[in-house]
């Protein structure tokens, strides 16, 4: 008898974003995020985090309904977003990965960002990153964490 096993590899979100395609170098996801990415493909990405499937930010990236997005969704060609939309996707792809890296497991991740932060003014870190200034506060922050510099 043989008996095989499968090992389940869980891929970064922002892995699954890029698809394949080396994201180590800022020029290079300024070009992916210009191209756009497959709403396929954020939704796989948000698909890794049950915090954000739970949260609809599906919406928060395209501006759509989740009706909406299902009905795109269902169409034969890929639809791609435009680079906002791409870039905020990979905000949030970004900041899920360095949270999890900083507090070492993505519930822990999940679970910060999701509660108001007094370092934050006590807003909500995950309602801050669908914007460029606030993906960057609270990316710095995380920076502070894993440095042990925070307040």
């Amino acid at each position: 008898m043989v008996v095989t096993r499968t090992t389940h590899v869980t891929r970064k979100p922002t892995e699954v974003l890029l698809h394949g395609r080396k994201g180590d170098e800022r020029m290079l996801i300024i070009r992916y995020t210009q191209e756009g990415f497959d709403l396929s493909d954020v939704r796989d990405m948000l698909s890794t985090s049950t915090l954000y499937m739970e949260h609809g930010l599906v919406q928060r990236i395209t501006g759509k309904s989740v009706r909406t997005v299902q009905r795109l969704a269902k169409e034969t060609k890929p639809i791609r977003l435009n680079q906002h939309q791409s870039t905020v996707a990979f905000q949030y792809a970004q900041t899920l990965e360095h949270a999890t890296n900083v507090f070492g497991s993505q519930q822990l991740a999940e679970d910060w960002l999701k509660k108001p932060c007094k370092y934050l003014d006590g807003n909500v870190p995950l309602e801050l990153i669908d914007n460029s200034l606030g993906f960057q506060v609270v990316e710095d922050y995380l920076t502070r964490i894993e440095h042990g510099v925070y307040q």
